[in-house]
């Protein structure tokens, strides 16, 4: 390679692909975006994120700009942020009573769709890009003989590239490129069904129950389902924007328990599922009332969690010599559990930014590239499977009350899985 500034093409305008696209910019590289979504708000699915071990790591990743704006996503930027706050409660889902409280500390629960919002900022994102291969192409910069890739689109346009990185989340099309086997890349559902929802009570008092648990989020566990709730929004998310009256605090719940489902359900027909079931009923209050108390039209959601063990990829060819390569999701997706996976993701960025860096010091040396991008993959295949693993086990625990205290959240909190 003969350019001094190489074009690196993020798959997928996920948190993980704008965090990488921001990294990458900030060390001078020339990055291009591209997602398969129509538009940022495609999708309006919203969910809450913690960030914790690795919340330091990603702010040295953004530009003192973008970083500044990360309160727009806090759930509740207004809490006095101590020990408590900074801290993840789980109760006894059978009696109601605490049994640990597992230390965050430095933590913050966003939303993150805001979150998204807020990375999305300042970036040049192609939308409506479906991909649909990744081919060596010759580059358009330097010497003529210098392969590159080209990326190609289900709208038929093309893309050249010098590097490509696939953040285009769970169920990964790069994934399948590097490993270049459908079966050992297709992820696999955990037996686990996992709903969400968002609610607006409009009643002080049931929001009160929310924060009674804790001022963020708690959970429930040791019975047949494991329930959770926490806040979600308590303004409208711009600068200094004031709290809103607590009735109108925008509040979430989730649950998660055994089952199969052969397509998602959302809507009210996942609500009056979840009402009616009885590992719902059974759930100690007031994760059971959440649910209860959901009013109609609510967004609600149910599907089965999955996750993907990382294996090594294929070789040169599947890698194209070392250009094609992961993060996030679409290299470990994991389990909710200790809240895990995002923290793995940043640490990606920020590693793969890291042996970007070491080839462009080294003239973009073949070797190097080989070397630090090979030693890149071969960690994150370590470090993500141990990670993916381990939320499995947690989740295998997390069902019976005397197995509870065996889990890392119980033991070892909430830190660093791998």
């Amino acid at each position: 390679m003969t350019s001094t500034n190489p074009k690196v093409a993020i798959v997928g305008a996920g948190l993980t692909g704008l965090l990488a696209a921001h990294g990458l910019k900030k060390n001078g590289f020339d990055v291009a975006i591209f997602d398969g979504e129509a538009h940022i708000d495609a999708r309006p699915r919203d969910w809450t994120i913690v960030l914790h071990w690795a919340l330091p790591v990603m702010q040295a990743l953004l530009p003192d700009d973008v970083a500044a704006k990360l309160p727009r996503a806090i759930c509740n930027p207004n809490l006095e942020f101590d020990a408590n706050a900074e801290s993840f409660p789980v109760y006894n889902g059978v009696t109601g009573d605490l049994m640990f409280a597992s230390p965050m500390p430095g933590s913050r629960r966003i939303s993150r769709q805001r979150l998204r919002s807020v990375l999305a900022e300042g970036l040049d994102i192609q939308w409506g890009k479906k991909l649909q291969s990744i081919t060596t192409a010759t580059s358009s910069e330097g010497d003529s003989s210098t392969p590159a890739l080209a990326l190609a689109f289900e709208d038929g346009s093309t893309v050249a590239a010098d590097f490509v990185l696939g953040a285009d989340g769970a169920h990964s099309l790069v994934r399948g490129v590097v490993v270049n086997d459908a079966d050992k890349a297709r992820s696999t559902p955990s037996g686990l069904l996992f709903a969400t929802a968002i609610v607006n009570y409009g009643d002080a008092a049931k929001v009160k129950t929310v924060t009674d648990t804790h001022p963020v989020a708690a959970a429930a566990m040791g019975t047949d389902a494991v329930g959770g709730c926490g806040v979600l929004y308590v303004n409208d998310g711009s600068d200094g924007a004031p709290a809103r009256d607590i009735a109108d605090w925008t509040t979430f719940w989730v649950k998660i328990w055994q089952g199969h489902l052969d397509k998602a359900v959302q809507g009210q027909e996942a609500i009056d599922l979840l009402k009616n079931s009885e590992s719902s009923k059974k759930l100690a209050a007031p994760f059971n009332q959440q649910i209860e108390w959901t009013p109609e039209g609510s967004v609600c959601y149910i599907d089965e969690m999955k996750y993907w063990v990382p294996v090594p990829f294929a070789g040169a060819e599947a890698t194209q010599d070392a250009r094609v390569t992961l993060a996030g999701d679409a290299f470990h997706p994991m389990l909710i559990y200790r809240g895990q996976g995002f923290q793995h993701a940043i640490t990606d960025v920020d590693n793969y930014i890291k042996a970007l860096v070491a080839v462009r010091e080294a003239n973009w040396d073949a070797d190097v590239r080989r070397r630090e991008i090979g030693a890149y993959d071969a960690e994150v295949v370590e470090r993500g499977a141990k990670a993916v693993t381990q939320s499995a086990q947690e989740a295998a625990l997390s069902f019976d009350v005397e197995k509870v205290s065996k889990m890392l959240m119980a033991r070892k909190g909430h830190g660093r899985s791998a």
